[in-house]
Parts: structure tokens; sequence; C-alpha cells
């Protein structure tokens, strides 16, 4: 950058000249009054949403410009009340998505209204992916033009740094702080997307920082916000995978999530065995599940154990087995992630003997001469009929300890 191209860009946004005052000077409070865009979470300056790659920074983003251009409250549920609402002033909110194609750029939208049914699109919200080289006398011009006559404009969306780029000629640290002054004059926030960790350096370059991560059940993220405008702080958000939606979770609902990141909770295993439970919607014993995933029975029951230890499954009477309260939220949504799992027919699945658990063998089954065998014992026995996806038969060899060799104690 040449020394013409850096005095041009000092005097760009440049703040009114302030000599040195004493305390006793500064009026109070003060005359320049800054408006939230979103109260307790987007100040007015620059703030950095970080990520990782499909972490769901863009639909947040998106979510963030509805509820200005709404002026309604971010994260809000139904049963929800909230202690620390997160109030909207309504204003114009621009979207510079340059790294989207226009057929993206309406699959967002669709995405976006279809979590408000019915309700027409806001007029003032604006969606471009593309933008002249940020320039004093271009791309940064049309922006300050654009922010002039538009004087109700409370938020603008980069997305994302990586694409805005190539449109400036100096260093990360020089658009940030050009944004920053232009955030600053204009009384606006600046809201900036980039792929990076949590303690990106590119953190100390902003007023604030939000940085999203996808948790193990893919429709709850962690959103940790942090600033000099606030003391720091976390949330738990839901939002669907089809809309764009994103609320609170709910107290039974962090208590899954906390339950499912434990260590080897999520093992292929313990996932069809809780697709089994979960299918059935009754309690099951370790002969029925040992029928059903054609799995050894002593490998069965050492695998209950661990589940149960793990708030996955818990005990009912006579040993059946049944889904633990603090996941049952959460199984329908993770077993969701996971669509190659067993379907069984649920019409097949017969009560067992409570007082003996043990399969009987087959072969005892078939020989004639077991006279204390009665048809109903023998229905009661009947193995569970079940259909195989093609990504489930690393599951199905039956008696084979093997496939549970991670899981069983050497």
């Amino acid at each position: 950058m040449t020394k013409f191209d850096q005095q041009a860009y000092a005097n760009l946004f440049a703040r009114p000249f302030m000599p040195f005052t004493g305390l006793n000077d500064l009026i109070q409070p003060s005359p320049i009054t800054s408006t939230w865009p979103i109260h307790n979470l987007l100040p007015a300056g620059l703030t950095l949403l970080s990520g990782d790659p499909r972490s769901g920074k863009t639909s947040l983003a998106l979510q963030l410009m509805l509820n200005v251009a709404q002026g309604q409250p971010s994260f809000a549920g139904e049963d929800h009340a909230d202690s620390q609402p997160f109030t909207s002033t309504r204003g114009r909110a621009f979207y510079l998505g340059l790294d989207h194609s226009l057929l993206r750029l309406h699959e967002l939208r669709a995405h976006l209204l279809a979590a408000q049914p019915g309700t027409p699109p806001p007029n003032n919200l604006f969606l471009s992916n593309t933008w002249t080289p940020l320039t004093p006398t271009e791309g940064l011009h049309e922006l300050q033009s654009w922010l002039t006559n538009s004087p109700d404009t409370r938020l603008l969306v980069i997305d994302n740094l990586a694409s805005l780029r190539p449109l400036f000629k100096g260093n990360d640290r020089e658009l940030l702080a050009l944004l920053r002054r232009l955030a600053e004059q204009y009384d606006i926030s600046i809201l900036v997307l980039h792929t990076c960790k949590r303690s990106s350096p590119l953190s100390a370059s902003v007023d604030h920082h939000l940085h999203l991560k996808r948790l193990p059940v893919s429709n709850f993220y962690h959103l940790d916000v942090l600033g000099s405008s606030l003391a720091p702080f976390s949330l738990t958000l839901h939002s669907p995978t089809s809309q764009i939606r994103f609320r609170h979770a709910s107290l039974q609902e962090c208590l899954a999530l906390t339950t499912l990141g434990a260590h080897k909770t999520l093992t292929p295993e313990r996932l069809a065995i809780l697709h089994l439970v979960h299918t059935c919607d009754q309690p099951l014993s370790p002969a029925q599940i040992t029928a059903a995933l054609g799995l050894d029975y002593t490998c069965v029951r050492q695998l209950l154990s661990k589940m149960v230890k793990a708030n996955l499954l818990t005990t009912v009477s006579h040993g059946h087995y049944t889904l633990h309260p603090f996941i049952k939220p959460l199984t329908s949504e993770l077993l969701a992630q996971h669509p190659c799992q067993f379907k069984f027919e649920t019409a097949h699945i017969l009560l067992t003997s409570d007082s003996d658990d043990t399969p009987t063998p087959e072969s005892s089954l078939n020989d004639p001469s077991n006279t204390a065998q009665t048809p109903a014992t023998l229905a009661s026995q009947t193995r569970i009929a079940h259909n195989l996806t093609p990504h489930s038969h690393s599951l199905l060899a039956p008696n084979s300890p093997s496939n549970l060799s991670h899981e069983m104690p050497q």
C-alpha cells in the first residue's frame, strides 16, 4: 500500500479532532448516545462472529438480521422465561454474502422465512453477493453513501472476511480498523464472519466477539459472548434443520447434552441399542435386545451395564431397560443424525418371561422331545424380525464378540 493510499484510508471515517481534556470536563451523561441493535448481545461497533466450518455462523447472522429488521427479541422460546432479554432495536439490516451464489441466497431466504409461515418478508432487510473494491473512491465511498442515505441502518453483516480480503489492498488489521471507524461514525453494528478458533488473534482488533460451536447433537449450538461492553457469558441454542430459528435450549435439553457429550457415549453399538429401545417404546430385556441385534448375550449385558452408568438407559422392574429421562428429550434428534440404523417391526417384539431372561438356544426350540416348551413360551422366545440398511452390517454377526471389541475389557 502506497503512502497516498495510507493517507486516504487514514482520512476516511476519521474521528473528529479532540484535544486532551480532564475528567471534570467530560460531560455525564455522554452527549453521544450509542444504540444497541440487540440489547445485551450485539452493541454498536465491530463484532467478529467466529467458528469452525459449517458451524452455523451464516444461519445465526441471518437470524440476528431478521430480529433487527422486525424489532423482535433474539432466541426467545415459547416456554422460556428469559432472565436476560435480548431485545432488538428495529432498523435496516444489510447482508453482504460475498461467497454465496444467487441460488444459495434464495435457499437462505427460504430457510429464514420458513420459521414464520404466513408472515410477509420484511422490507428493510437487504442482501447482495457482490461489492466493488474497497477503495476511498469506489467501494468505501459507495458504502458510505448507502449508510448516509439510510440513517435507520442498525446492522451490516459481512460474510465473510476471507472473501472481503481480495477487495482490500491492506492487511486484516487495517481492514478491521477501517470497519471499526465506519461503525463508530454511523453508530451501527458491523458483524464480520470468519472461520477461525475462539483464540484467534483477530479478536484483539474488534470491539466484540461471538464464537459459535456446533454440539454433538447437530441441531444444538454453544455461543460464547465476549467483549468490552459485556461480562463474558455463554448460551446453549437450538435450531431446527429445515429452518433458521435459534432459541434457548431448555434445562432438560442442556442436561441431555451433558450426558450425550460424555466419553464413548455415541458408539455405533450404543446407538443401535438406543434406536431399538426408542423404537419399541417399552422396556426391553437383554434377551430381547440380543435377539433383535444378533449380538452375543454376554456382550449385550456388559454394554447395557455401561449404558446405565453413562445415564443413557435405566432399569425398571425385573431387569428390563428403557431410556434414561436425561436423554429422552433429544433421542429423536440424535437418531435422526444416524439414519443408517436398524428398522424394526415393533409388532413382532413380544414380552419375555420376567423370571428368566437367559435366551434359550435355538436347537432346544426345535427339539420335539422338549415337552416343557409350550406354544406360548415358544412364541415369546421368537426372534425379532428386522430389516437392515446397507451400512449396518458391521453390527450383525451373531454371537460375535468382535463387534464390541472396543467396548469389551481385554
